[in-house]
């Protein structure tokens, strides 16, 4: 009878269907730990866990000493063009994960598989850069949502894409302790008339995600319909915009927002258990001398020749003019 019953469970568990379920629940809370001790008291309301408060962990304290934090306010006149920067290049394939509501942001977490993965390389990336997670930051209203700034002005959200160097070191967590570790590709969020279908398949997950450290699976995410068609960005030095802030980020943002309609941002604002008052982003930070290079020629040539002198970097014409 015993024989009986342990060739029972063993076939039962040897089902290809109860396989894969047992592997997508492992996938699932393999990306939903609990919190630990310090990953916990941080968030972005208030004087003792808010942003100010970030540095006063001792693993943490380059939040309030750094000199190359993020996220910045970039100002369209002190702009530096650079004519050599390359196009970005970005593998544009479907991928699998994990959409994950933490209280502070909603996250999807790529699943660490066998294949290629999603890369981006070229443009001021001297390494290629392996796709991990992508971090929605928005607010309660348009002009509250985004990190980064454009001339003092928000969005009403902004996509931002992490990648790890691949070729230097084996996972994000090596690489966000090194230098040219994590590049992050933002992309802006505005509202329009119509929807974004990939960012359409967040928005069916949401429901599912109203708990707080709750998980659910997320399967062909079109990495390219989450993308503005523009080979236009700026690029500068900087850091992660969450605790520990490690300053080891190449940051470049595409120059033009995706479009999602009233119902999607509605939906995303309406998730429960995100625990911030008006918006999941980091305040602006000093910008402290460093430089912000873009890819985009501002200058009007209306001669056909010149004899002008080629420089590497030239400054837009109206820089200090503000």
């Amino acid at each position: 009878m015993m024989f009986k019953v342990k060739a029972y469970v063993t076939a039962c568990f040897s089902s290809p269907s109860v396989i894969i379920t047992l592997s997508l629940l492992k996938t699932v809370v393999s990306y939903c730990p609990d919190s630990d001790h310090w990953s916990g008291w941080w968030g972005y309301n208030g004087m003792m866990s808010g942003p100010l408060s970030w540095g006063d962990h001792n693993d943490w304290k380059i939040c309030k000493t750094g000199k190359n934090q993020s996220p910045i306010d970039i100002l369209p006149n002190s702009l530096l063009y650079d004519p050599q920067l390359q196009p970005l290049k970005i593998e544009t394939a479907s991928v699998n994960g994990v959409l994950r509501n933490d209280k502070r942001d909603l996250t999807f977490l790529i699943h660490n598989t066998l294949e290629p993965g999603v890369n981006i390389t070229s443009g001021p990336l001297s390494y290629t850069y392996k796709l991990y997670q992508i971090k929605l930051h928005y607010g309660r209203l348009n002009t509250t949502g985004s990190e980064h700034r454009i001339d003092g002005k928000a969005f009403a959200g902004e996509l931002q894409f992490l990648a790890f160097n691949s070729e230097l070191y084996t996972n994000y967590t090596e690489a966000q302790m090194n230098p040219r570790g994590i590049a992050v590709l933002s992309v802006f969020l505005s509202i329009g008339d119509t929807g974004n279908s990939a960012f359409e398949m967040f928005r069916q997950k949401f429901v599912l995600i109203t708990q707080k450290d709750s998980c659910t699976e997320l399967h062909g995410l079109p990495i390219d319909k989450l993308l503005p068609r523009t080979d236009q960005y700026m690029t500068y030095s900087g850091s992660l915009t969450q605790p520990g802030c490690r300053e080891t980020v190449t940051w470049v943002l595409l120059n033009k927002p995706i479009y999602i309609s009233y119902r999607q941002m509605a939906d995303l604002r309406e998730t429960p258990y995100q625990e911030w008052i008006y918006s999941n982003a980091r305040p602006v930070m000093p910008l402290n001398h460093r430089t912000v290079r873009t890819n985009i020629n501002f200058r009007k040539r209306t001669r056909l020749c010149s004899m002008e002198i080629t420089k590497k970097y030239e400054a837009n014409p109206d820089v200090g003019q503000r």
